[in-house]
């Protein structure tokens, strides 16, 4: 008896430190929230613990914040850039940011389903056309590198959320985490989620005390990541006024500084992007796309499952289709048919949906319009601004 009494008494102690720490947080995040300018967080762009986090997302969305769903086009570091252009006079909402390299339609997905967010949350969503150029583009080191265990677990548990939508999910993240051999306990998981046998049945019973355990300490740990990021915040009274915006000035100041630039090479890019990032080594790229399918490529069906997601949720994103470099995109030999079709699919099924869509597919050909051979540049960006300006309205 005295061993049990032994190894018991320090288990229970544990157990109501981490009660006690629970209840420390919740109190200071109450007050930290009403006292911090939040917007700043969500303006950090490949901030591990903003992009992982499902609180942090609960609390922007409580706040009115836009989120702008994307992925790398989001470090080009110009002004138009709506983490730094944002708020706008004349609008009652700031923009938050989620995404980083490597975050597509299913991590998207679970931005939202893996939060306690607002039904009709503001959403925009940049979608990029070099997401769908391979069959399977998306790797697993590369999920596995954005994927976030409280996230997991939240959007397993979302009662919004579809059966179907839930299994898509857990079966796509079965096979990554296998696959890069990382996260064996959300691994096991999903495939538990997934098996409907008796013996199935048995291990999930067996193993319910661990699951809850581990979402209750994850759930902990959020609120202490986002509880450090919060302290270090500025007042909420010195935050940024909104800026007020000459759309027409803005895009006569991108003109004349556009004008100044110099390109010389074949992809109509600045020479000095194009010395450094692509020169002798663009030789590789030319025909590498010639046989892509961009329409079974799988990121279609995770791209349908967000658009799924998002009707669960009741939220209707706006969805950006960000165009093509046409040149680059002529070089690899991704060919106008196949960019054609691709938008004219991507059109179809978010408008099935119900969803509206911003198509920029017109701009493959304007120079400068991306910054380099597949993001936003200084006009792609503001004219992005613009449009989610007038949407939201």
């Amino acid at each position: 008896m005295k061993k049990i009494i032994s190894l018991l008494i320090p288990i229970m102690i544990a157990v109501l430190v981490t009660v006690a720490v629970n209840s420390f947080l919740d109190k200071k995040i109450e007050v930290l929230t009403k006292q911090k300018d939040i917007s700043v967080m969500g303006k950090k762009f490949s901030d591990f613990v903003k992009d992982k986090s499902s609180l942090d997302k609960k609390l922007l969305s409580d706040k009115g914040d836009l989120f702008l769903l994307a992925s790398s086009e989001m470090s080009i570091k110009v002004p138009q850039n709506p983490l730094k252009l944002f708020p706008i006079k004349g609008e009652n909402y700031d923009l938050s940011g989620f995404g980083r390299a490597f975050s597509q339609s299913l991590q998207q997905a679970n931005y939202l389903g893996g939060a306690d967010i607002n039904d009709n949350q503001k959403v925009a969503y940049v979608l990029s056309i070099q997401w769908f150029e391979k069959q399977n583009e998306l790797d697993p080191a590369s999920f596995v590198a954005n994927f976030s265990e409280v996230q997991f677990y939240k959007f397993l548990n979302n009662p919004k959320i579809s059966e179907n939508n839930k299994r898509y999910y857990a079966d796509r993240v079965y096979n990554f985490l296998t696959k890069a051999k990382k996260y064996s306990p959300e691994a096991y998981y999903a495939k538990l989620y997934l098996d409907s046998s008796k013996f199935s049945t048995f291990q999930k019973a067996a193993f319910k005390p661990y699951y809850e355990m581990k979402q209750y300490l994850l759930d902990v740990q959020d609120k202490a990541l986002i509880y450090e990021e919060l302290k270090d915040l500025p007042n909420i009274a010195d935050k940024k006024q909104p800026k007020e915006i000459d759309w027409d000035e803005e895009y006569k100041k991108i003109e004349n500084e556009n004008e100044k630039l110099i390109s010389t090479n074949e992809l109509k890019l600045e020479d000095n992007y194009y010395k450094e990032y692509l020169g002798s080594t663009v030789s590789k790229h030319k025909g590498e796309c010639k046989s892509d399918d961009l329409l079974s490529a799988k990121e279609m069906d995770d791209y349908k499952f967000f658009l799924s997601v998002c009707k669960d949720l009741n939220i209707k994103p706006y969805i950006i289709l960000q165009p093509a470099n046409g040149w680059y995109a002529d070089y690899e030999e991704l060919s106008k048919d196949a960019r054609q079709n691709y938008y004219e699919e991507i059109k179809k099924l978010s408008k099935d949906s119900g969803f509206e869509v911003l198509d920029l597919s017109q701009y493959e050909y304007k120079q400068y319009f991306l910054f380099d051979t597949q993001h936003f540049g200084k006009e792609g960006w503001l004219k992005v601004d613009e449009e989610i300006y007038k949407h939201f309205k």
